[in-house]
């Protein structure tokens, strides 16, 4: 449909062109300690023995258990621009790879459903919707706009549950999305994001087919015809709805791709 492909090419342009202008990643700074002399020491009195304590760690500083989608060596993501959650984009790793156990796969899942930003890209695209005459049969005005915006947030809550949560802890398929950052080509960094909607992780770490993704978005696309009207219920508007959900995929990965590079120009946030 034309504004759905409108949609998808905007969103697909924006990344590309931010990657075509990412910013050059500085080098860390070595940082030289200057030589001291040593220090002349004295010795020290013999130290009065002390029973060994039985006291406890304090409790306000004892370690805390990590919350279902923080691991340790791990930096992810939260929302780009504020606005956009990415949630289930590994940004950094300094340690060795830990799968997800499945609450937190549906954790991720909820955050990038309810997360409040969404009301707003769902309403959004609701009223672009509603400005084109989209969806004819559901009308115009506040009872169209409702029936609109009904079908927009289930869209995407169903599509984020069956592609991060319900399919990945079936299948044990890792739901997130893993960068390359700096230190790789531009051409392989956008084909990196762009195939991973092809190319997925297991939870053993090792590359499969993503079929959390394809499976899933084709069955959300199908189970939209249990609330689209009539003229949405044929063959050709479930794969349009599958093509346009996988394509905007694939372009947001891009973008979380770059999103790191773009933040630090437009903030000088070092890393």
């Amino acid at each position: 449909m034309p504004l759905r492909a409108s949609l998808f090419l905007s969103v697909l342009l924006l990344p590309i062109c931010l990657a075509a202008q990412e910013a050059r990643s500085a080098a860390p700074a070595t940082v030289q300690e200057t030589a001291q002399p040593p220090a002349v020491q004295t010795p020290a009195p013999p130290a009065t023995p002390q029973p060994p304590s039985t006291d406890q760690p304090d409790p306000a500083v004892a370690p805390k258990p990590d919350t279902p989608t923080e691991q340790p060596g791990i930096q992810a993501g939260t929302r780009i621009l504020g606005v956009l959650p990415n949630y289930k984009t590994v940004e950094k790793m300094t340690g060795a790879y830990e799968p997800l156990t499945p609450g937190a796969k549906f954790m991720i899942a909820t955050k990038d459903s309810f997360d409040w930003p969404e009301f707003f890209v769902a309403a959004s695209i609701t009223e672009l919707g509603t400005l084109s005459g989209q969806d004819p049969e559901w009308g115009q005005g506040v009872k169209g706009f409702a029936k609109r915006y009904g079908a927009a947030l289930s869209d995407q809550v169903i599509s984020n549950y069956l592609t991060e949560a319900i399919l990945p802890a079936v299948l044990h398929d890792d739901p997130r999305y893993f960068r390359l950052g700096p230190g790789y080509s531009p051409a392989h960094r956008i084909v990196h994001a762009l195939s991973w909607v092809i190319i997925g992780k297991t939870d053993t770490n090792h590359n499969t087919l993503n079929v959390p993704e394809l499976l899933g978005s084709g069955t959300s696309a199908a189970i939209g015809l249990m609330y689209y009207p009539q003229a949405e219920r044929l063959g050709s508007s479930v794969m349009d709805r599958f093509v346009t959900q996988v394509s905007f995929d694939a372009a947001s990965s891009v973008l979380k791709e770059y999103w790191p590079d773009i933040r630090q120009a437009l903030f000088h946030k070092h890393e």
